[in-house]
């Protein structure tokens, strides 16, 4: 199957834009028509790498990459590559929370720095995305229904369906009206929990071992066939979520109830460098209990 997503769709908007792809899609339909070939289209690049330098007031952060993904063999695959890319944060919240030193992966467009979804894993070493910010249909292999690759926070799935809006369209896909969203567990054959949210609601999933929270800021759906009978070829339709998954064990240092200098020192490493540990971040009132209870010994 070939990756295609259209170029009007990589320009991503936030929760301060207004959604205006719509007209877009006019024009690339239009566009088409008039020069009777094919639509401009290109090919999703996927990478790897480490976040390098950001500049959060211009909203771009610059990768330098450790790998590619390439779709040749069966299915395709990651590959080494060394290069630097500067990017454009998909959302605001990918402004505020990635990080100089961040492990990523992206998918986007290279000369565009335009970003359709970007995962943020625990090192280049733990590769296990904890964070994503964009639309979280499109992490490698996203054409395939094969597993991710790097894989989410316990091997969640987490997959979205969302509905039209039929006064807002375009020739080929409208405003979302809502979206519904399914988290299944690791055996991708349990559906572990499920929401019907609209623009700028979230929902969150807890269990025993792990907290999964969503933000669904805006999206759009196929404008066929709910609204239209026949639609015009063009842009893929996306949306703009940020999705946090954590480990709710995620400390190791009390149990035995016991909490070692050497333990109490890398806490605080942690905590003071923002470092998580297994995807969690800890903070100023955990670090103070942490410390309370290696110095009064009080802990089980």
């Amino acid at each position: 199957m070939e990756r295609i997503v259209f170029l009007a769709e990589v320009i991503k908007i936030n929760r301060t834009t207004k959604y205006i792809a719509f007209g877009l899609c006019t024009a690339v339909a239009l566009l088409g028509t008039l020069t009777g070939g094919a639509l401009a289209a290109f090919n999703p690049e996927g990478y790897l790498g480490t976040v390098i330098e950001k500049d959060a007031e211009n909203a771009t952060f610059e990768v330098q990459t450790t790998h590619n993904w390439s779709d040749g063999g069966s299915g395709g695959e990651w590959q080494c590559s060394s290069t630097t890319i500067k990017w454009l944060f998909p959302n605001d919240d990918a402004a505020n929370e990635i990080c100089v030193g961040d492990y990523v992966e992206i998918l986007g467009s290279a000369p565009m720095g335009a970003v359709i979804s970007l995962g943020k894993m625990n090192s280049c070493t733990e590769t296990i995305i904890t964070d994503i910010y964009g639309d979280p249909n499109f992490l490698e292999p996203y054409w395939s229904s094969d597993s991710l690759e790097p894989p989410l926070l316990s091997d969640y799935v987490i997959t979205y369906n969302s509905t039209p809006n039929c006064s807002q369209c375009g020739l080929c896909n409208c405003e979302a009206s809502y979206t519904n969203v399914t988290i299944t567990d690791g055996t991708g054959q349990v559906k572990v929990d499920d929401h019907q949210l609209y623009p700028g609601q979230g929902c969150t999933y807890e269990g025993v071992e792990y907290r999964i929270d969503i933000t669904f800021y805006s999206g759009e759906a196929s404008a066929c066939p709910e609204c239209m009978d026949r639609c015009a070829p063009g842009p893929q339709p996306t949306s703009d979520f940020t999705i946090h998954l954590r480990d709710l064990n995620w400390n190791q240092w009390d149990d035995d109830c016991v909490i070692e200098d050497f333990e109490i020192s890398l806490a605080e490493y942690h905590w003071a460098t923002n470092t998580p540990v297994n995807g969690h971040i800890i903070t100023d009132s955990e670090i103070s209990m942490l410390e309370y209870q290696w110095a009064t010994g009080d802990v089980c």
